[in-house]
């Protein structure tokens, strides 16, 4: 479990620069153009180049050592942020976002796919418990890391230096593992998009990787949703923000306790994981105050992080080392999709119906993924 602790210290050290540095970049851009529109092209830029690159990156998981496309997408993405921390204009922000979106993309897949190299075969639900808790704790300490530093005085182009060194950081700990990776063989599965083919053509992934993608939207509508939520129930924005943390903070307990709860079966875990998500996004939604809403938030956000790494363990499982980075990478291809399109339609839900309608809809996505989870491969496993 060394190794797995070294990758996990690596995410948590570079996806916490990487959410401080998001901070900032939405500072920069507003600061200089004064326009929501802006960040929503920077959005929007980011989430373009993260769906085209999908394909691409898992191919590289694949062909080439798996440790060094770790280094190297690090590598590749601490000059992107070092780039942003040199320039000025919103233009040039807004590429250079889509570049780093591109450079980081190869780093999950390609992580995801050699942790069943790194680990027992008996450890690797617990490998991914880890490296998923940590991946929610970088998440929680970003943001609260960039307002913080930003709040001191400090420029977004520090921030984005500091960024840039905790993806060195990243690298050299990935530098630091002397155990083979793997690396995937393309001859049987040749092509960029042979993850997409085997996921739409084998059930037996095709049920985890679509209940986590349906999933997915549901917590894209609550996202939008959250805020006026909190208004309604009279809380403001330290509701929101509080609402914000406990989804966020209920993911790390979820994933942490993933290692203990999927000895009973990978599968079954992703059904009741998903189940429970759609229970706290009733009790939330359907809250007569904020402190029941919270409570909610927590139990969807548990049961999003533990069916996370359910259905990790279970895409490694059932995904020969060849192919495997690219099914990550096609995963990733889609939730990027999904949650962008569950972000507009989160807020044509607020508009036409109420924030509590949107709670409802998204639980409805969260039950779909449970039913997605809980459905019998005729193929034999």
């Amino acid at each position: 479990m060394a190794v797995a602790r070294r990758l996990a210290l690596g995410r948590l050290i570079s996806l916490s620069g990487g959410s401080a540095a998001y901070i900032a970049l939405v500072a920069a851009i507003y600061g200089r153009t004064h326009s929501a529109l802006w960040i929503s092209a920077a959005i929007f830029a980011s989430v373009v180049a993260s769906v085209a690159s999908a394909g691409p990156a898992g191919w590289i998981g694949d062909r080439f050592d798996r440790r060094l496309v770790l280094i190297g997408s690090d590598v590749a993405a601490a000059a992107v942020s070092l780039a942003m921390a040199l320039t000025g204009g919103p233009r040039a922000l807004l590429v250079l976002i889509a570049l780093g979106s591109i450079a980081q993309s190869p780093f999950e897949p390609a992580s995801a796919a050699a942790m069943p190299s790194l680990v027992p075969a008996g450890r690797v639900a617990q490998a991914n418990a880890l490296v998923a808790a940590t991946s929610s704790a970088g998440y929680l300490v970003g943001p609260l890391l960039g307002g913080v530093v930003l709040a001191a005085g400090a420029s977004p182009a520090a921030v984005f230096t500091l960024d840039a060194v905790t993806f060195v950081v990243s690298a050299l700990l990935v530098a630091s593992i002397r155990r083979p990776f793997g690396t995937g063989a393309t001859a049987e599965h040749p092509g960029v998009l042979a993850g997409f083919r085997l996921v739409a053509r084998e059930p037996r992934l095709r049920g985890p990787v679509a209940a986590t993608v349906v999933s997915l939207i549901g917590v894209g509508i609550v996202d939008v949703a959250s805020y006026p939520l909190s208004l309604h129930l009279d809380a403001g924005t330290q509701g929101y923000g509080a609402m914000t943390a406990l989804l966020g903070g209920g993911g790390l307990l979820g994933a942490a306790l993933a290692a203990r709860v999927l000895r009973g079966g990978a599968q079954r875990v992703l059904v009741w994981a998903f189940a429970a998500s759609a229970g706290g996004f009733v009790l939330a939604g359907a809250s007569p105050r904020i402190a029941t809403a919270l409570a909610g938030m927590a139990v969807a956000g548990a049961g999003r992080g533990l069916g996370d790494v359910a259905a990790t363990t279970l895409i490694q499982e059932r995904t020969a080392d060849e192919v495997r980075s690219r099914v990550f990478a096609a995963q990733d291809g889609a939730a990027h999709v999904a949650f962008s399109v569950s972000a507009f339609s989160g807020g044509l839900l607020v508009q036409l119906v109420n924030a509590r309608g949107a709670f409802a809809a998204a639980a409805v996505f969260s039950v779909a993924a449970a039913a997605l989870a809980a459905g019998r491969p005729r193929t034999p496993p």
